[in-house]
């Protein structure tokens, strides 16, 4: 009877352990596969950011190479056409030529916002300078801008995601919030690259529907991920709005 009672107890065990085994490698299985689908869908990402970023510079080249140059030749024609016409017709030239330097100057915002090279020439810290600068003359926000020199420079694809999370964060401060000023800080510690992009707006309920997947968030948050980096928003309504992202130095 012992010796029964044992083999059902050897039995029982050895099942519970198969048991386990069976669990435990269907566990890591699935663990192995979610971390594969993660990082495909950061490629993935990184990819389609990628993509963008280079229609983006394709555009920003024809407008400043093509449309910004024909706009110059067509204003020294006509400076040349007033130089000989009279007082009458040199007034009408002169307020076409002022349409086209309005003209060029609203092609060459938009060039520069759809590639900003400063980032690439002059790196992040001077970038999100000019960023700050470009929205308080444009559009009238206060941006005060903390940023220390970097060191060592950041990757590549990691400025350009900062420069466009703050941009997009920026972005919505002045066209949803209603706010007149916005902090901007970028902090370089223990590896990590922290973006924090603070308005003292009217804020917004982060509960509510829809919000997740509006505001640029999803944007932002794909830009953020796609260089191994998170990306969070604080905001309450009458309290202001906090983007804060926080990247890795160095991109495996």
């Amino acid at each position: 009877m012992p010796s029964r009672d044992l083999t059902v107890w050897t039995f029982f065990v050895a099942s519970a352990l198969s048991l386990a085994i069976v669990l435990s490698a269907f566990l890591v299985a699935l663990l192995i596969n979610q971390r594969r689908r993660i990082a495909m869908e950061r490629e993935h990402a990184r990819r389609m950011i990628a993509a963008q970023e280079d229609e983006r510079s394709r555009v920003a080249r024809e407008l400043h190479d093509d449309a910004l140059q024909r706009i110059a030749m067509i204003r020294h024609e006509l400076d040349d056409a007033s130089a000989h016409g009279n007082p009458e017709m040199a007034r009408r030239i002169s307020g076409v030529c002022g349409e086209l330097d309005d003209l060029g100057t609203v092609l060459r915002t938009a060039a520069h916002q759809l590639h900003p090279a400063v980032v690439e020439k002059a790196g992040l810290r001077r970038a999100l300078g000019a960023l700050a600068e470009e929205f308080g003359r444009a559009a009238g926000l206060e941006v005060r801008v903390v940023v220390p020199p970097l060191d060592p420079a950041l990757p590549s694809g990691v400025a350009v995601a900062a420069y466009r999370i703050a941009q997009e964060a920026l972005r919505n401060a002045r066209r949803h919030s209603g706010a007149g000023r916005a902090d901007l800080v970028l902090e370089e510690s223990g590896g990590t690259v922290t973006l924090v992009v603070a308005d003292t707006g009217k804020g917004f309920d982060t509960t509510a529907r829809g919000v997740d997947g509006g505001l640029g968030l999803i944007a932002m948050r794909q830009r953020a991920e796609a260089v191994g980096g998170r990306l969070g928003v604080r905001s309450r309504p009458g309290g202001g709005t906090t983007v804060t992202a926080v990247f890795p130095a160095v991109v495996s």
